[in-house]
């Protein structure tokens, strides 16, 4: 599998090149179900020094799979 809980990602695109892998192997399109932006979340902390670094995009991100788990052999993926 290409993505597993708990996995650390140093950019948000190492992150969508692994769940566009895990995709195609399960053939399942993956939605962003819940997130909380880093732009966000920097806005609810007081002291700047714990602030979250700007080049994060999300500070979490859930996804879901669209089809609610259900794989669909028809679709057509990316």
């Amino acid at each position: 599998m290409a993505v597993a809980v708990g996995d650390e990602f140093e950019s948000y695109d190492d992150f969508r090149r692994k769940v566009s892998e895990l995709e195609r192997e399960t053939n399942c399109l993956f939605v962003i179900d819940e997130n909380k932006t880093v732009e966000r979340a920097n806005k609810l902390i007081k002291n700047r020094e714990k602030h979250y670094k700007d080049f994060f995009r999300y500070r979490y991100v859930k996804l879901s799979c669209k089809h609610y788990g259900k794989p669909r052999p028809d679709a057509l993926l990316p």
